[in-house]
Formats: structure tokens, C-alpha cells, sequence
């Protein structure tokens, strides 16, 4: 891998970000290159251009309007091997965290926190998504940044970590609130007060503790792959993902277990925490208003997560009926959901850094957008999406054979048969083949549209990676139990624990 620096002067090509209003994407493409506007022209163009929710590099033209100024931009000539060695190997781990997370998962059916507020699974779904989205928005973000060159001097490093930090605590703390209510619109279990008050606890320091743990980590892994010249845009999200779900699911069963057994007696004191909370939350939000990166995001950047959040609630009610009926389910569920969500966010935060390179290049950024409407174009046409596509299409089916098999040997309950391997393997490729192509669209279209995609692509990827993962999973032991007689039902396996 060859790393190269190129110094941005007023010689370099004209963007459509620096070109006079009249000119469109349609005349570069054809080759009819407008007249170099004036530095006074793409000032001001610069200054009147709308977007819904401003990227990175739009917030980066606004702050170098002065095309004379120097700009450090590092660029990756990466070949298929690279690409492969350094998504395949984070993957791995990843996987094998989400399967100590389906592990952890079906055991807390029996936890205290779930007999005694049984709806409280509900929010698990929404709770991992809620970190997997903030995590891989946050890794999209810094990758972005370490891959453009503003990540580069400890000053720099320091600033960029501390204000995104600060607005991952404000977003989990204030977005996780929100994860009660599907409970209180949804839940079966009648729910007093106190009960409510434990669960929105729960869900808040689930969420405060989950994300700084990840963000600290997340910081790491970029700056440790700049240092060794690594794309971080490969090997953050995966590397999240290890350690995400399963570091979540923990929190939630511990913190949300002490919770519930002092609601009788402390109640004023979980008040009064839940209080400090949101002191920290307002406290992370001035912290990240005053770093010109994060600010868009905290005022533009709630709707994208909140929206994903609704979908993945969804996701949420299913996995509570799916449990009911098939038990072994829930040690399946996290691999599903979290392995396809992880591959997309890797190509999502490609395609958004190729997109910010580009602006900040002044080249053509985004093509006719029919011209990524075709599934096969999606993985055959000759690209670098496509190439992309290919390999983590290609590193998915032999991984989840791998990890199935980690699964049955562990124990859930069953035995495995060709046909239920067979049949996981194919919903699983069709689920990863099916976010892959939404991506090519939605990341671009979200860039048209002018909204960024490091911060709006990977939240509803995931959330529709979740809901379409788990239904393509009961269909799996729907049509294994129904058809092959596999005994996956709840009556088939009553009193069943995993690893037993």
C-alpha cells in the first residue's frame, strides 16, 4: 500500500462545488468543462450551497475558502489482497463477539431483570442498535477525517476525540430514552412507575457506558491504522462490533439487574442518577458545539438515528415473539443481524469517504444516479464498489459457516442438519447481497439529496439490516420446523439453556 500527499492549489480541477450555478453534474460528464469560476464565485458558492445535513467536507471548504491554501490529502492505492486481509480479519473477531453475545442473549431469558420486567427485552434490539449505529457512524466519521489528513498531528487528534466523544454521550444518553417507549406502547406486562423509572435508567446508562467504552476504542483503532497505514474505513466498524453487542448485552443485564433491585427502596436515589445523566448529555453537547465537525451534527444529525431507532423497534418485537416460538433463535439473531450490519457499514463508509475525497478534490462526485440502480451492476460491473461488494459478498457465506458451526458446538438445543446450514447460509447471503445493493443507492442518493451519508447511511442500513435480518431468520426455522420436522419450537424444547 503507497500513501501519497498532494498539496491543493487554485490549479486544481474546478469542483461542482466551485462551479457558476448554471452548471450541472450532466455538462461535466459529457465533457464540457465550464470556465474555472473566480475565488470571489466559489466563495460564494460555497456560502450559498443548501444542504439538509452539511458532511464533512463541505464543513471542510467552509473553513479553507482560500484555494492558495496548502491541504495535506492522503490517499490509499489499495489492492483486492489489502482489502481483503484487513476486512477479513477484523470480521473474524466481530463474529466471534456476536456469538458470545447470542450466548449471553438466550441465558438472560432467565435473568432477573427479564422475570421480573419481562417486556424489557423489547429494548434490546433497539439498545445494540442504538450502539452499533452511534459506533459505526462515529468509526465512518473518523475514518473520514484520518483519511483526509485531519488526524494527523496529536493536537488534532486529541481535539477530534474528545469533541465526537462528547457527542456520542449526548446522542446515546438522549437517543436510548426514547428505547422505553416502544416498551409502554407495546409491552404485554402492566407497568407501574417505578417500573418505568428502572427501565429508563437501564436504558440511558446501558447506552452512556456502552458508547464511551466503544468511543475510546474506536479512536484507537483509527489512529493505530493511520499508523501503520491501514484504511480504517476496513477494520473500525468490525472491531466495534466484537466487542459492541456483547459489551451492551452485559451492561444491560448487570446495571439494569442492580436497578430493578433497588427500585423499592432508592427510588429518589435513581432519580437523581437519571438526573446526572442529563447534566452529562447537556454537558457533551456544548463540548461538541464548539468543533466545527460535530456541530452539524448535533443540530443536524438526530433524525437519522432516531428514525433508525423506530425501525429497528420493530426488529425489537419480533425477536420477543421469535423467542417465544423457537428458543435457539435468540444464540442466532446477533450473528444475523450483527455481521450483515457490519458488512454494509464498511461499504457505506467507503463509498461516503470516496465521496468526500472527491469534494474536497473538486471532482465529479456522484454520477447519473439510474446508473446504480442494477443489481448486478452492484457487484459485477467493473469498480471499485463493485469490487468491494464482491469480496464482502464472498466473506460472508464461508464465515457463517464457520460460525454456525462455533454455535452448535457450544450447544442450542438442536442438532445441525445440511438443510438448516444450507438454508441459514442462503438468508444470510441474501440478506447481505440485499443491504449492499440498497447501499450503492442510498449513500448517494443521501449526497445528492444533501444530507451526509457518514452520519444518515449507516443508521438505517443497520436498522434494516436488523428488521430484515431477523424476519429472513424465522423464516429459516420456520420452513426448517415446518417442512424437515427440525425440533427448533418452544414445546419441543421446554426447559432448554444454552450450552446445555
Amino acid at each position: 500500500m503507497t500513501t501519497t500527499t498532494t498539496t491543493t492549489t487554485s490549479d486544481e480541477p474546478t469542483s461542482t462545488a466551485a462551479l457558476p450555478p448554471s452548471t450541472t453534474t450532466d455538462q461535466l460528464l459529457d465533457g464540457n468543462e465550464p470556465e474555472k469560476a473566480s475565488n470571489s464565485e466559489a466563495v460564494s458558492n460555497i456560502i450559498v450551497e443548501n444542504w439538509i445535513f452539511a458532511p464533512i467536507a463541505i464543513t471542510i471548504q467552509k473553513m479553507n475558502v482560500n484555494k492558495n491554501q496548502q491541504v495535506i490529502h492522503v490517499d490509499y492505492k489499495e489492492t483486492r489482497k489489502e482489502f481483503l486481509v484487513q476486512s477479513l480479519i477484523p470480521f473474524l473477531f466481530a463474529g466471534l463477539g456476536l456469538i458470545l453475545a447470542g450466548i449471553l442473549l438466550e441465558n438472560a431469558e432467565g435473568s432477573y431483570l427479564f422475570t421480573q420486567l419481562p417486556d424489557a427485552v423489547i429494548m434490546v434490539p433497539t439498545l445494540v442498535g442504538l450502539k452499533g449505529n452511534l459506533e459505526m457512524t462515529l468509526s465512518s466519521r473518523l475514518s473520514t477525517l484520518a483519511n483526509l489528513g485531519f488526524m494527523e498531528r496529536r493536537k488534532d487528534k486529541m481535539k477530534v476525540a474528545m469533541s465526537n466523544m462528547a457527542l456520542i454521550q449526548c446522542q446515546a444518553i438522549v437517543v436510548s430514552s426514547l428505547a422505553v417507549v416502544p416498551v409502554l406502547l407495546i409491552g404485554e406486562q402492566p407497568i407501574s412507575f417505578a417500573d418505568t423509572l428502572c427501565l429508563l435508567l437501564s436504558a440511558v446508562a446501558t447506552a452512556s457506558l456502552a458508547s464511551f467504552v466503544l468511543s475510546v476504542l474506536m479512536v484507537v483503532v483509527v489512529i493505530a491504522a493511520r499508523k501503520y497505514k491501514l484504511n480504517p474505513d476496513n477494520i473500525s466498524t468490525p472491531v466495534a462490533a466484537s466487542l459492541g453487542d456483547v459489551s451492551t448485552l452485559y451492561i444491560l443485564l448487570t446495571v439494569g439487574t442492580l436497578i430493578v433491585q433497588m427500585r423499592q427502596f432508592h427510588v429518589i436515589m435513581l432519580l437523581f442518577t437519571l438526573t446526572l445523566f442529563y447534566i452529562l448529555a447537556a454537558t457533551g453537547a456544548v463540548m461538541a458545539s464548539k468543533d466545527q465537525f460535530t456541530l452539524e451534527v448535533l443540530k443536524n444529525g438526530w433524525w437519522p438515528v432516531v428514525c433508525a431507532m423506530i425501525i429497528t423497534t420493530g426488529s425489537g418485537y419480533v425477536l420477543k415473539k421469535s423467542m417465544l416460538a423457537y428458543p435457539p433463535i435468540a444464540a442466532f439473531q446477533p450473528l444475523i443481524n450483527g455481521l450483515g450490519g457490519n458488512l454494509v457499514g464498511v461499504q457505506a463508509s467507503r463509498i461516503s469517504t470516496q465521496l468526500h475525497r472527491a469534494r474536497k478534490n473538486r471532482e465529479i462526485e456522484v454520477k447519473p444516479m439510474w446508473k446504480y440502480l442494477s443489481p448486478i451492476g452492484a457487484f459485477f460491473k467493473k469498480s471499485e464498489d463493485a469490487l468491494a461488494a464482491q469480496i464482502l459478498l464472498g466473506i460472508s457465506i464461508p464465515s457463517n459457516l464457520l460460525f454456525i458451526q462455533i454455535i452448535f458446538i457450544v450447544g442450542c438445543g438442536f442438532s445441525n442438519t445440511i438443510g438448516f446450514t444450507i438454508s441459514f447460509l442462503l438468508v444470510c447471503a441474501i440478506q447481505v447481497a440485499f443491504l449492499l445493493y440498497i447501499c450503492q443507492i442510498l449513500v448517494r442518493a443521501m449526497w445528492v439529496m444533501r444530507i451526509d451519508p457518514d452520519n444518515s447511511a449507516i443508521p438505517f442500513l443497520t436498522a434494516l439490516g436488523d428488521l430484515v435480518g431477523s424476519l429472513l431468520l424465522i423464516l429459516c426455522f420456520w420452513s426448517q420446523w415446518m417442512y424437515f420436522g427440525l425440533p427448533v419450537s418452544a414445546a419441543q424444547l421446554a426447559n432448554h439453556k444454552f450450552g446445555h
